[in-house]
């Protein structure tokens, strides 16, 4: 048995159309081998015409077999053999008549298709069969001869001489060998050349460009390349975009010459870039991008350049812009300040590239839609001083290295889901003067080395997650100007070292957990004007103020203080909020409103256990716009002299023993929009005149 078996290409629609072609040839080959055969067979029945039989048989290799070993790319071939009569030959020529043979005899199967993906020529010398079979598609084209009689293969047997049948076996041997190897050949370049067709076509379907560049092109593409690691050929990509717009629109024409340098031809790209990646052909305002030169009299919108042509900054506060920031900023190498703010479809993550901006002095990416964290090539920009990334949806852990940002002075990441503890020994190793982390998610406790922060100014850490107690050395903070820590977990009472911060002016802990009393410290502080401890569970009196105080607001109220207030209150010259409400504070009001007349807002003295009559002083207060004297024990009459609180607009004194009717002057008060006056023993109604005023939106 002969056996060869060589690997094909894909099944393809034209398969159908090689077996037909196949059997039409098979039945034209055995026209030819009658008319051999007839004259075989005189030789044979006259021996002395010949002493040897040879004929030429011309065996038709058509192009569905050289097809199913080469992928149907070779042309049709044909090969000459020439072999002696063996007796299949003679049986055949005395028993087929090939005008009988049907494509039935043939035996042509088409079975369901597998997977197989090689072809398969067997040559079984026992049965007489000729078996082409196609692994991959399981076709079968079998020829089988007629058999003869055991007589006549013995006469032919008799009849043949040995070394003609070895002749015959060692020429097949060779014609099988032959075709193996150009087979071989054909396959393996059929293979790359589909390779190379399916590459294309993924490059096609992937939206891959397929144009032949000219020389000044394949010169501004291996610049391009040194920028972009990926987009130059997807379509649709801000870098394609950028890549077409210098090709064939941009007025400059830049050619990549010695003359004109790399540097000016990343830079066009890279702000072509910048221009696409955040939609400036739909979304941007009013702008000259694109337009001529870029650092020219007359400068693209939002840039500024220096006298050598370079960009040195990129500012835009509400432009327009919209989609994402590219990395390709990162190669405008020059950038010293990068501004923009207020575009809240401007998404996606901070660009990684920025962090090779080495020259970079301030970043403000603020009140954007921007994601993320905060990649850690930023903290590359070793030049940075300043960094505000504001009211964005920014995530993740601030990274130790941010200590090699030795130059940082002001950091902001207000409003955002940063998280995990405040670096605050990293901070130490920089400049940070200030530092605003509120609205975040930041949670563990301040360590002792916050003292360590010498230059701090402004510490913000509102409405986060922090724990533990107020460091006792934070008062080494001695330039410290703001401190917000409000709406924490933090516990334990104030330390009173922050009475030390001679420079501070804002001081808000309200919302925590804190205990104890108010150190006596911080009414001694001159330059502290806001001073908010409200929301705790503090206790004792209020402290006595220093005359030279500047307090313009005291915010003490739901805790648990007791007494009555202080004289020292009415020195406070330029106070204009008091808050005391809800506390245990006792005794008359009258005495601290005569000097406050001037200068006091708003006056909050709910839910105490204040007594007495309405002192008349209160009419005297001019600026006054809301005064809360509800849930008291407040007792008589409502002045008559209300009325002349020309700027009122709050007004609550329900929950007291208020008596007598409502006083008409009520009806002066134009501005007045929230009048509370229930739950007292007032007599009457409240006139018409009075809910006839336009401002007034709720009366109880």
């Amino acid at each position: 048995m002969t056996h060869l078996s060589v690997s094909c290409g894909e099944y393809d629609e034209r398969q159908k159309e090689n077996r037909d072609d196949a059997i039409r040839m098979i039945k034209k080959e055995e026209k030819k081998r009658d008319k051999i055969c007839s004259t075989f067979l005189q030789k044979v029945e006259d021996p002395r015409k010949s002493e040897s039989w040879e004929y030429p048989d011309v065996i038709s290799v058509h192009s569905s077999a050289i097809s199913s070993l080469t992928g149907g790319v070779y042309p049709s071939h044909s090969v000459m053999r020439n072999h002696q009569i063996d007796d299949w030959e003679l049986r055949r020529c005395r028993n087929v008549d090939s005008s009988k043979v049907s494509d039935t005899e043939y035996n042509l199967h088409t079975p369901k298709l597998s997977n197989a993906t090689s072809t398969e020529i067997s040559s079984k010398e026992s049965s007489g069969n000729c078996l082409v079979k196609n692994r991959r598609s399981d076709s079968m084209l079998t020829l089988k001869p007629a058999r003869g009689t055991s007589a006549e293969r013995d006469i032919f047997s008799r009849s043949k001489p040995s070394n003609y049948r070895l002749s015959m076996r060692w020429g097949a041997l060779g014609v099988i060998t032959a075709i193996i190897i150009i087979a071989s050949v054909l396959v393996a370049s059929n293979k790359g050349s589909k390779k190379l067709n399916h590459d294309e076509l993924e490059q096609e379907r992937k939206g891959v460009e397929q144009v032949k560049l000219t020389p000044r092109e394949q010169a501004l593409m291996k610049i391009f390349r040194t920028v972009s690691t990926d987009g130059l050929e997807k379509k649709d990509t801000p870098q394609y975009q950028a890549k077409e717009w210098i090709f064939d629109s941009d007025q400059l024409k830049l050619t990549a010459l010695e003359t004109i340098g790399d540097e000016r031809i990343i830079q066009r790209y890279v702000l072509a870039v910048f221009y696409y990646s955040t939609n400036g052909p739909e979304s941007w305002k009013s702008n000259n991008w694109l337009e001529g030169d870029e650092c020219s009299n007359l400068c693209w919108t939002g840039i500024n350049c220096n006298d050598d042509n370079i960009v040195q900054a990129i500012s835009f506060d509400n432009a327009g812009l919209q989609g994402t920031l590219p990395n390709e900023i990162g190669s405008l190498t020059m950038m010293e300040n990068l501004i923009i703010k207020n575009h809240p479809l401007l998404v996606g993550n901070i660009s990684s590239g920025i962090g090779k901006l080495k020259l970079l002095v301030q970043l403000g990416l603020y009140n954007n839609g921007l994601t993320g964290g905060i990649p850690v090539e930023l903290y590359l920009a070793t030049n940075l001083r300043y960094i505000n990334l504001q009211n964005n949806h920014l995530e993740g852990k601030l990274a130790v290295t941010i200590e090699q940002m030795r130059n940082l002075e002001k950091l902001i990441l207000f409003n955002n889901r940063f998280n995990g503890r405040i670096p605050v020994k990293q901070f130490a190793r920089t400049k940070i003067r200030f530092l605003g982390l509120s609205n975040n998610d930041f949670s563990g406790s301040l360590p002792n080395q916050i003292s360590n922060l010498p230059r701090l100014k402004y510490f913000h850490l509102k409405n986060n997650k922090l724990t533990g107690t107020i460091p006792l050395n934070i008062g080494r903070l001695t330039n410290m100007i703001s401190l917000n820590f409000d709406n924490n977990n933090f516990r334990g009472s104030i330390p009173n070292k922050i009475g030390n911060m001679n420079q501070l002016i804002f001081l808000s802990l309200h919302g925590n957990i804190l205990t104890g009393s108010i150190p006596f410290e911080f009414a001694s502080t001159e330059n502290l004007r806001m001073l908010n401890l409200g929301a705790n569970k503090l206790s004792g009196e209020i402290p006595s103020f220093s005359p030279d105080s500047n307090l313009t607001h005291i915010h003490l109220f739901q805790n648990k203080l007791q007494g009555t207030l202080p004289l020292s209150l009415s020195h406070l010259k330029k106070l204009e909020v008091l808050f005391l409400s809800s506390n245990r504070l006792h005794g008359k009001i009258e005495s601290i409103l005569s000097d406050l007349k001037d200068t006091l807002q708003g006056l909050y003295l709910s839910d105490n256990k204040f007594t007495g009559l309405l002192p008349n002083q209160l009419c005297g207060m001019v600026n006054l716009k809301a005064l809360f004297l509800d849930k008291n024990d407040f007792y008589g009459p409502l002045p008559e002299c209300i009325g002349s609180l020309s700027n009122i607009r709050q007004l609550f004194l329900f929950s007291n023993e208020l008596s007598g009717t409502v006083p008409e002057s009520l009806g002066a008060l134009r501005k007045l929009s929230q009048l509370g006056l229930e739950n007292n023993k007032l007599q009457g109604q409240v006139p018409d005149y009075i809910c006839s005023n336009d401002a007034l939106a709720e009366v109880w």
